[in-house]
């Protein structure tokens, strides 16, 4: 990740313009256009702003394959879908999905890397590559048949690791997704293949709607609880808070959503002391949207107020995308 000075100075001539776009009037003169926000809450921001579905077409007779823009594919056994009530689907099926692996995209879709243990205690995941899939006919949903799973293959960034588990995602517009190793989601590790050529995980999956290539992120040292004060926020019941890291080419994106009397806090005692990461906060008031953005070395029990700024969508993408 690139420092942030060099993030904002990037950025200073389009920062010039907040929110605008300049238009003449009568007088041949300027005016400033504000721009237009077609939401009024930070889930609207997110809704807006982040990955949206790619569609495709499937026989569901004969099944198939299915590519993604991003490189995932996921394969579909042949007769694998039934409708609501358990009838064998035939004809034409509609799939929708979505591919994650960049932090911003992470960020913008609200689809951290969040999790819980095998001991169900919360933590989070280094990523290789968030998937999300969705089956339809007609608008109806349909489901895998009993006994029946599909293939997920998503290109590796960080090569062979024997750590990584595929996991089951459930969404909240407050944390946005956790994921879970414990769900009826797929193989072992042991069963995970990793094929050289490309570089890439296959697994398989056993329910339709978000799955997860990851493994779970360890650290050795101290561990502590951050605090991210929301005093000047300009609306904090909807600031959304966000820490960013990266090991071994695998995005860790840690969403905050526990609140304290200041604002929001961190998972307890999950913090790795002396990593250093990047705290991303954004948030929607009157038509207009705040970024704030700062490097920080994780410090025992600290509390961090950061600085909001007025910034329009573009502006808010194109730091973002430092990030990746």
């Amino acid at each position: 990740m690139r420092n942030l000075k060099t993030v904002f100075a990037s950025l200073f001539i389009t920062s010039l313009t907040l929110f605008t776009s300049c238009d003449p009037d009568d007088n041949g003169e300027t005016i400033d256009i504000p721009e237009v926000l077609e939401y009024n809450n930070i889930q609207g921001f997110f809704e807006t702003n982040g990955v949206q579905d790619q569609d495709f077409t499937l026989d569901a007779v004969t099944g198939g394959n299915i590519i993604g823009e991003d490189g995932t594919i996921i394969t579909f056994p042949a007769n694998a879908f039934v409708d609501g009530s358990n009838n064998p689907v035939t004809g034409i099926v509609d799939v929708a999905i979505k591919e994650i692996f960049k932090p911003s995209e992470m960020i913008l879709s609200n689809k951290p890397t969040n999790a819980l243990s095998f001991s169900n205690q919360n933590t989070f995941l280094l990523s290789e590559g968030e998937t999300e899939v969705k089956i339809s006919q007609n608008g109806n949903t349909l489901q895998l048949a009993n006994g029946i799973n599909y293939q997920i293959s998503v290109p590796s960034a960080g090569g062979l690791d024997y750590e990584m588990l595929p996991f089951e995602g459930t969404t909240s517009d407050a944390e946005g997704i956790v994921w879970d190793p414990t769900s009826d989601v797929g193989v072992t590790s042991s069963g995970m293949q990793y094929v050289t050529a490309p570089a890439s995980y296959i697994y398989d999956i056993f329910n339709t709607g978000w799955s997860n290539c990851d493994k779970f992120y360890n650290y050795p040292g101290a561990q502590t609880t951050n605090y991210i004060n929301l005093s000047n926020s300009p609306n904090a019941s909807e600031t959304a808070i966000f820490l960013i890291f990266e090991e071994n080419n695998l995005p860790a994106v840690v969403k905050f959503s526990t609140t304290y009397a200041n604002g929001i806090q961190s998972y307890i005692d999950m913090l790795p002391e002396g990593l250093a990461v990047t705290y991303v906060a954004i948030t929607v008031e009157n038509n207009q949207q705040y970024l704030a953005m700062e490097d920080v070395t994780i410090s025992d029990e600290e509390e961090l107020t950061l600085n909001f700024e007025v910034k329009s969508t573009q502006e808010i993408l194109d730091a973002l995308s430092i990030l990746d």
